[in-house]
């Protein structure tokens, strides 16, 4: 699945660059300070830019990150401000980056990775740019423009998965590259966790886990998991997360009937020891970039039950032998897969054991090595 052939690569000690809007509770944010563990424990020089300041932060950067926060995000009300406020913001980025003087600049999530190729041009500075979700599915014509006219400009666009990296085939493949996001240690043993709000101790739990928006799916979760709880009396669902539907997906709840047995917890802080205490993983995406919550589920040896949405899925779960993958926007579909496995303690039992495969494929140490790799080419490049 991934290149293992680097592993014993010398690697020249570089100092790295990650820019992030902020480190918010998210994939993108999880995956670079992941990154950014992996980075500094071989020895490079790390340092982390934030648009945002540490009050808007969920996640921590390792020990010995260097972390710098802008401040630059504001809200613009005309056309008039949003210009000063870019120019300002670009004027920033490059002062920033040209005070830090790294070897190469890495950018997550398109908003900034345009914001920081825009702020280098004409630099010595090569960045690469990380598409963390399908763009395919971006519904603003601007960003899709603005990707053709930016991207162009980026040393290489990593894609997190091989669904995502086919948008940009109107790049030359030198310029594109596929690296999974890494997956976070797991411990074996279960470790001890606050019991969330309204969570029955006695009761087995089916885990879905996102931020409460269109595109994961979890108002085609609930009516699923509505077909099959007359059933399952002795189940809940939990939807972990926070977002902008919260309050429709709690309307929609409480219509089909489901008060008592599914429960909206919010952001939980240790989502691992959750995993751990629960018997049924549900991943109902429309899209995805990847979905590391997918792995993390997996990791913690947890059956698990994902759309067959564009993109990622297909690449961590092989269907019926280390969890089950179900048609994309398919209700009945996705029922039935939930009661087979709510019904079948042997089969949930099986799917966890293979599950915990993903811990290889996707370790942050095989992660780091392949982006190793990529950047110290690029240095070479660069010092040619």
């Amino acid at each position: 699945m991934l290149n293992t052939d680097i592993a014993n690569r010398h690697v020249k000690k570089m100092h790295l660059t990650l820019v992030i809007s902020s480190l918010a509770c998210g994939g993108a944010e999880r995956a670079l300070t992941l990154l950014a563990e992996g980075f500094i424990n071989n020895g490079h020089n790390v340092s982390v830019v934030t648009l945002a300041t540490k009050e808007d932060d969920f996640y921590k950067v390792p020990d010995g990150v260097r972390k710098l926060e802008l401040g630059i995000i504001r809200n613009s009300h005309t056309v008039v401000d949003a210009i000063k406020n870019n120019i300002y913001r670009l004027w920033v980025l490059r002062k920033t980056i040209e005070s830090l003087q790294p070897d190469v600049v890495i950018s997550f999530l398109y908003p900034t990775n345009i914001l920081i190729l825009l702020a280098l041009i004409g630099s010595k500075y090569p960045v690469i740019v990380s598409e963390q979700n399908n763009p395919a599915f971006d519904t603003q014509k601007f960003w899709h423009k603005m990707r053709h006219l930016v991207y162009p400009y980026a040393a290489k666009v990593v894609s997190v998965s091989k669904g995502i990296d086919i948008y940009f085939d109107w790049l030359p493949k030198t310029k594109r590259a596929v690296i999974y996001n890494p997956l976070q240690t797991i411990q074996i043993q279960p470790s001890e966790f606050t019991l969330p709000p309204g969570a029955n101790p006695t009761k087995k739990w089916v885990i879905a886990m996102g931020r409460l928006v269109y595109q994961k799916g979890f108002d085609i979760l609930l009516p699923a998991f509505k077909n099959i709880a007359d059933k399952h009396p002795d189940w809940q669902l939990l939807i972990c997360g926070e977002g902008e539907l919260r309050s429709e997906l709690e309307t929609l709840r409480d219509s089909l009937g489901l008060g008592k047995q599914v429960l909206f917890p919010g952001v939980i802080s240790n989502p691992i020891a959750l995993f751990q205490h629960s018997k049924l993983f549900v991943f109902s995406s429309r899209w995805e970039g990847l979905g590391v919550v997918l792995l993390e589920a997996m990791a913690s040896a947890l059956p698990v039950i994902s759309t067959d949405c564009p993109s990622g899925p297909r690449e961590i779960v092989r269907d019926e032998i280390n969890g089950i993958l179900v048609p994309n926007q398919d209700i009945i579909a996705l029922a039935t897969a939930m009661d087979n496995l709510m019904s079948n303690q042997e089969k949930r039992h099986r799917l966890a054991a293979n599950a915990a495969e993903v811990t290889e494929f996707f370790s942050l140490k095989k992660i780091v090595k392949l982006w190793e790799e990529l950047v110290g080419d690029l240095v070479t490049e660069k010092s040619r």
